[in-house]
């Protein structure tokens, strides 16, 4: 008579409950004082801010529907059966009206501000791709400098003739298209005017002097990803004042990550 194999019966892990992980949460005063031990504390006076902000704010309830879908495609959220982070069906609605006040704030407190604030921010918007050539020593930079304007080779050929010269192959990296603003210091004073085409350098940046070639320049606009991105960055600014006002810290300068980043790495000394 054969037996069968003896396996292992594992019991069916047990749902844990928010109270088995967080005790704390028995009642207001230890939630509010573990809350503020938590790196959650700042975020979560943040959108208590926001949340005052908009309590007069009224959406349209014809755009309710609209907005549903909207919000179930961004999440991965099957409206026929919603299901997202826990949330009952009316707490996911609450967040969709939610965003739409928030969004009719930013309109109202900071579209009139705008064209002043794209024309301090263009500067940094404005998008260059560049070649870059980082030489160890100035003679050899101005040498290839030289070759280049006078249109005898190319930056890219100059580098590499002169290679022995340097000690070495000269670094040539291709960056962008990159925001102006993420450049350092020292390549942004160096590109800044300059137009499509043109050769400058050389310029000292950290350990090097650097030639470049820009190969393109693209001009910022108050398009409607630009204005997106600036009302962002308004709000976060004037949340960081209202946070400061009531710590007593002084407030963060928010510039928000620009969404296209170089394909190719670039050396650290050459961002900001």
């Amino acid at each position: 008579m054969g037996y069968l194999p003896c396996v292992s019966q594992q019991p069916s892990p047990r749902v844990v409950k928010l109270g088995d992980i967080l005790p704390v949460f028995s009642n207001f005063d230890s939630v509010l004082s573990s809350v503020k031990s938590y790196p959650l504390w700042p975020s979560l006076i943040r959108e208590a801010l926001l949340d005052r902000a908009i309590s007069g704010i009224q959406c349209d309830p014809t755009e309710m529907n609209a907005l549903w879908e909207e919000w179930c495609r961004k999440n991965e959220v099957d409206p026929a059966n919603p299901q997202h982070e826990g949330l009952s069906v009316p707490e996911m609605q609450r967040a969709v009206g939610r965003e739409r006040r928030v969004e009719i704030f930013k309109e109202q407190t900071f579209a009139r501000h705008l064209p002043e604030y794209f024309r301090s921010r263009k500067g940094d918007l404005d998008r260059v791709t560049l070649e870059v050539v980082q030489f160890i020593h100035h003679a050899v930079a101005e040498e290839a400098l030289f070759r280049c304007r006078e249109g005898e080779q190319s930056l890219e050929v100059a580098a590499h003739e002169l290679a022995h010269r340097d000690g070495g192959e000269p670094p040539i990296k291709r960056i962008g298209p990159i925001g102006m603003g993420r450049l350092s210091g020292g390549l942004a004073s160096l590109v800044v005017g300059s137009k499509a085409g043109a050769i400058l350098g050389p310029k000292k940046v950290g350990h090097f002097h650097v030639v470049v070639r820009v190969i393109d320049i693209q001009n910022s606009s108050l398009d409607g990803r630009t204005r997106h991105r600036l009302l962002d960055e308004m709000l976060n600014q004037w949340l960081e004042q209202q946070m400061s006002a009531m710590t007593g810290r002084p407030p963060k300068k928010i510039i928000l990550q620009e969404e296209h980043h170089p394909s190719t790495p670039t050396p650290p000394a050459l961002l900001s």
